[in-house]
């Protein structure tokens, strides 16, 4: 009689043992989830600002014009940066004197996204990843540089431009 008592026990034991065991691995799933989503959001991160950093250095030396020449910048009418289709977004108008808000579309690694060819050669969709905004304020030679990932903000960059004195 004293024997299934034991066994019992010892059944009630490895069963809060398994259960242990269960909360400690879906911690350390947890804590590699959570490292691998702050590992992408850094990589998010750093090419935002590799990408504000180069539009801004262009805006500073070529302005608008330089925009549209190496990133294909298209003027943006719409004074809201989230639209309600991520493609109808930004509508565009040639007239500049509708606003200065200039659109310009990155892929994953930071190119043009008109030049990657769909399908960006691994086998992943490439397309376009980043939207950079720059809104220019030409009386104050200033510009901010937002730059968006599937319609989240991941990075905004104020820039101001001075005019060298000739003479």
């Amino acid at each position: 009689m004293s024997r299934k008592q034991h066994s019992g026990i010892f059944m009630m034991e490895m069963i809060i043992v398994v259960f242990f065991f269960i909360l400690c691995s879906s911690v350390c799933i947890l804590v590699f989830v959570k490292g691998d989503r702050m590992s992408r959001d850094a990589a998010d991160l750093n090419q935002s600002v590799l990408i504000a950093q180069s539009v801004a250095e262009v805006w500073k030396l070529e302005g608008p014009e330089g925009l549209k020449q190496r990133f294909g910048a298209s003027v943006s009418t719409q004074d809201d940066a989230s639209g309600a289709d991520g493609d109808d977004a930004f509508k565009t108008d040639g007239d500049e004197a509708a606003g200065n808000r200039y659109v310009m579309e990155f892929d994953k690694n930071g190119n043009l996204a008109e030049d990657t060819p769909e399908g960006g050669g691994d086998g992943s969709a490439s397309g376009k990843i980043y939207t950079a905004v720059l809104s220019a304020d030409e009386a104050e030679s200033s510009a901010e540089i937002t730059v968006s990932r599937e319609k989240n903000s991941v990075y905004t960059l104020s820039v101001s431009r001075h005019e060298r004195e000739q003479g």
